[in-house]
C-alpha cells in the first residue's frame, strides 16, 4: 500500500517519539559514509633518474691575472645574453685569475639550472685573447636519442607522456619529470630511466626502462566507524588488478559488510587516452540495508546504485606540486521502504561534479605539504510517485535542480623532529534544500569524533580538524586534537525549529604504520553540551580501524 500525503507526515510523527529518539537513516546517508575508504598517506615521489649536481667553485689558483674587458657568449638559446650577462656585471674592468673565470661561468650554470635546465653547462673554452674579449660557451645540454625499452608490451596511450620529449630539444627539468612522473603513475610498470652522454657534444641520450610491476594490489581493512543502526563493525576490501589490457589501466574492486546485513560493491575502471595523459573511467556502485537496534521494529530496509563517468587531466606534475581537474558525470537511484507503515520512496539524481584539486610540498620551516580541492555540482533530483512529491513540495522542497559548491584546504606542517600539526577545512555552499545524500554531515571518524556517525548533516557549514600529532618512533605516533563543526540544516528552512547546529570535541589518539600495516585508535569527548540526535550518547566516543595493505 502507498502512502498518502497524510500517512507519510503521521509517519513522521511517530519517528519523532521518544521510542524512535534518534535518526533514522537513508540510503543517501548510508551510501555518504560507505564512499568514505581508507587512505594512505602518498610518500613523495621519487624521480626515476638522476640528474647532474650544479658545480661548485673551486678554491682560487695562483693562475696569472687577466684584464677583462667585455664578455661574450655563445651558444645560449633558451635565455637571452642580456639577462646572462646582467649576472656577470662586476666582471668587466678588473683583473681575474682563472679559477675566477670559471666561477663567472658556473653562475650562468647555476642560473641556468634554477631556470628549469638541468645538463646546462656553461665553461671557458679555448681561446686567444685580445683586447681583454672573454668568451664563455653555454651547452644547454640536448637530447640525443630518446630511446623506450618496453618490457611489458604497454599499448594505447600508456606510453603518450614521453612523447613531449624530443631528439634536438634542449633538456628541460618541467616537461622531463612531468613525463617520467606520469609514466611512473601508470598502474602496473616500473620505470627506471638513464642519461648517458650523446653521440654529440652537448647532447645526452634518454633511455627508459619500462618493467613489469606489481599485477594485483589492494588492502583489507576492519573498523568501527559505521552506523550503529545499519552495522557498526564493518569488514572491507580493496582489489586492484593493475594494467590487465596492457594499456596502462586499472580495474579496481571494493567491497564493505557490516553485522547489519549492510552490503557495499563498487567497481571501476580507468584508462589513458589521447596525447595529454587524459584518464577516462567509468564506475558502478550498489548498496543495500536494513535497519536494526532500536529501528528492528519498523522493518526499514533500502538500496542505492550509482553509475559514474569520468574524465581526469592532470594539468602539472612534478615532485613539488601537482595540479589535476577531474568532471563526473553519475545517475544515483536510491530506495527507502519502511514495512511497518507500508511506506515505499524511491527518488533518481543525476549530476555533473567538476572538481580542481593539488598538493604543493615545501621547505617552510622545515618542510610541509598543502593540498586543496573545490568542487561545483549541479544536479537534478526526482522523486517517484505523486504522493512523495506532494509531501515534498510542502515542506523540504528538495526535487528539482541543485548546485553547490565544496572547497576543501589542508596543511601539513613539520614542527621539528618529532612533531608535526597537521589543520584541514572543509565545507559546502548550495542555493537550495538538498536530499540526504548531499548533505555535509558533522559526526563520525571523519569529522567531530566526539559523535557518533552521520551526526547532524546539514545543506551547508564548515568543518575543520586541528590535529598535533608526536612520533614516538617511525612507526609509532601519538596525537591530540580539537575538532569543529556548525551546519544550516535546512537552506531554507520550513518550520521554526532551530536551523543551526554546532558540535565540538577534543581527543587523542595513537597509530602505527608500516609498509603494509595501518591501525588507528582515537578517543574523544564532547566539548559543550550539544547531545547526540542520531544515536545513544556515548563518552568518549572511541573510533578504532585496522588495514593490511598489499
Amino acid at each position: 500500500m502507498r502512502l498518502t500525503p497524510l500517512m507519510a507526515a503521521l509517519g513522521s510523527c511517530l519517528l519523532a517519539l521518544p521510542a524512535f529518539a534518534a535518526t533514522v537513516p537513508d540510503a543517501g546517508q548510508v551510501l555518504q559514509n560507505l564512499e568514505q575508504q581508507p587512505r594512505r598517506q602518498d610518500p613523495q615521489p621519487s624521480l626515476p633518474i638522476n640528474l647532474p649536481d650544479t658545480p661548485n667553485d673551486q678554491p682560487t689558483d695562483d693562475s696569472p691575472r687577466i684584464m677583462v674587458n667585455h664578455l661574450r657568449l655563445e651558444g645560449n638559446r633558451a635565455i637571452p645574453s642580456a639577462s646572462l650577462l646582467a649576472l656577470l656585471a662586476d666582471m668587466p674592468g678588473k683583473e681575474w685569475r682563472l679559477s675566477e673565470l670559471q666561477a663567472a661561468a658556473n653562475r650562468i650554470t647555476r642560473h641556468y639550472r634554477e631556470q628549469g635546465y638541468p645538463l646546462a653547462r656553461a665553461y671557458l673554452p679555448a681561446q686567444e685573447i685580445e683586447g681583454g674579449i672573454i668568451t664563455i660557451a653555454v651547452l644547454e645540454g640536448r637530447y640525443g636519442e630518446v630511446k623506450i625499452n618496453d618490457n611489458t608490451g604497454l599499448g594505447g596511450s600508456a606510453l603518450a607522456p614521453l612523447t613531449d620529449l624530443r631528439s634536438g630539444d634542449v633538456v628541460q627539468a618541467r616537461s622531463l619529470e612531468r613525463s617520467l612522473l606520469l609514466l611512473q603513475d601508470t598502474p602496473g610498470v616500473d620505470v627506471k630511466s638513464t642519461l648517458r652522454p650523446g653521440a654529440s657534444t652537448g647532447t645526452s641520450d634518454l633511455l627508459v626502462d619500462v618493467q613489469q610491476g606489481s599485477g594485483i594490489s589492494g588492502s583489507v581493512d576492519l573498523d568501527n566507524y559505521g552506523n550503529r543502526f545499519v552495522g557498526q563493525f564493518r569488514a572491507g576490501g580493496t582489489v586492484n588488478l593493475n594494467n590487465p589490457l596492457n594499456l596502462g589501466d586499472r580495474l579496481t574492486l571494493r567491497a564493505t559488510g557490516s553485522e547489519e546485513a549492510q552490503r557495499y560493491g563498487r567497481l571501476a575502471y580507468q584508462v589513458p587516452v589521447g596525447p595529454w595523459a587524459t584518464q577516462l573511467g567509468v564506475a558502478y556502485s550498489d548498496m543495500s540495508y536494513k535497519l536494526g537496534k532500536d529501528f528492528n521494529d519498523l522493518r526499514a530496509h533500502g538500496s542505492a546504485s550509482i553509475v559514474s563517468i569520468y574524465a581526469l587531466q592532470p594539468l602539472i606534475r612534478s615532485r613539488s606540486l601537482n595540479i589535476s581537474t577531474q568532471l563526473q558525470f553519475e545517475e544515483k537511484r536510491l530506495k527507502d521502504d519502511i514495512d511497518l507503515f507500508g511506506e515505499r520512496k524511491s527518488k533518481r539524481a543525476q549530476a555533473i561534479t567538476a572538481t580542481l584539486y593539488g598538493n604543493h610540498r615545501d621547505d617552510w620551516l622545515g618542510s610541509g605539504q598543502s593540498s586543496f580541492s573545490v568542487a561545483w555540482t549541479h544536479g537534478q533530483l526526482n522523486l517517484d510517485g505523486l504522493p512523495a512529491q506532494q509531501f515534498d513540495a510542502a515542506t523540504a522542497k528538495t526535487q528539482g535542480r541543485f548546485d553547490k559548491v565544496n572547497p576543501t584546504i589542508a596543511r601539513s606542517q613539520s614542527l621539528g623532529e618529532r612533531f608535526n600539526l597537521f589543520a584541514q577545512l572543509q565545507g559546502q555552499w548550495t542555493n537550495s534544500n538538498l536530499d540526504s545524500a548531499e548533505k555535509l554531515c558533522l559526526g563520525g571518524a571523519y569529522g567531530v569524533r566526539a559523535y557518533p556517525q552521520g551526526e547532524t548533516c546539514g545543506d551547508q557549514g564548515l568543518l575543520a580538524n586541528v590535529e598535533l600529532r608526536y612520533a614516538l618512533t617511525e612507526a609509532w605516533q601519538v596525537s591530540t586534537f580539537v575538532d569543529h563543526g556548525e551546519v544550516r540544516l535546512n537552506r531554507h528552512p520550513w518550520t521554526k525549529d532551530n536551523n543551526h547546529r554546532r558540535l565540538s570535541g577534543t581527543g587523542i589518539g595513537i597509530s602505527w604504520a608500516t609498509a603494509n600495516w595501518q591501525v588507528n585508535a582515537v578517543t574523544a569527548w564532547k566539548i559543550g553540551n550539544e547531545k547526540a540526535q542520531s544515536d545513544v550518547e556515548r563518552s568518549p566516543q572511541m573510533w578504532v580501524q585496522v588495514v593490511r595493505y598489499f
